[in-house]
C-alpha cells in the first residue's frame, strides 16, 4: 500500500489518511469477528450486514481488493450461499493483516 498516493486520491494530508486506515483496521477488525461468528451460526442477515459495511468503507478508502472480496461475500450471504465465503474471508483477514503492518512500519 503506497501511503502517499493514497492521501493523494483521497485529498488528504498523509497524517489524516493515517488515522483514517487506522480506524479503517480498528473497526473492520471488529465487524470481520462478528462476520466470522455469524457464519458459525449460519446467520446470513448479519454476515451481509458485516460485509455490507466493510464493503463501504474500502470502497470509500479505495481498498479495491477488501472491497471485492466483502461484496463477493455480500453476495452469498444475500443469496444464502454461505459455503461459498471462505477464501474471501480469509483475504479480508489478509489484506487486513497487511494494513496492520503498514501502519507499523
Amino acid at each position: 500500500m503506497n501511503l502517499k498516493e493514497l492521501a493523494k486520491r483521497l485529498e488528504i494530508e498523509e497524517e489524516e489518511c493515517l488515522e483514517l486506515l487506522d480506524l479503517f483496521k480498528k473497526t473492520t477488525a471488529s465487524e470481520l469477528r462478528n462476520l466470522e461468528s455469524a457464519l458459525e451460526k449460519r446467520d446470513a442477515p448479519v454476515i451481509e450486514r458485516m460485509s455490507h459495511s466493510i464493503k463501504g468503507g474500502a470502497g470509500i478508502l479505495g481498498l479495491l481488493e477488501i472491497h471485492d472480496a466483502a461484496k463477493r461475500i455480500e453476495m452469498a450471504a444475500r443469496g444464502n450461499h454461505l459455503e461459498d465465503m471462505g477464501e474471501d474471508i480469509r483475504t479480508l483477514g489478509a489484506k487486513l493483516d497487511l494494513i496492520a503492518e503498514s501502519l507499523i512500519g
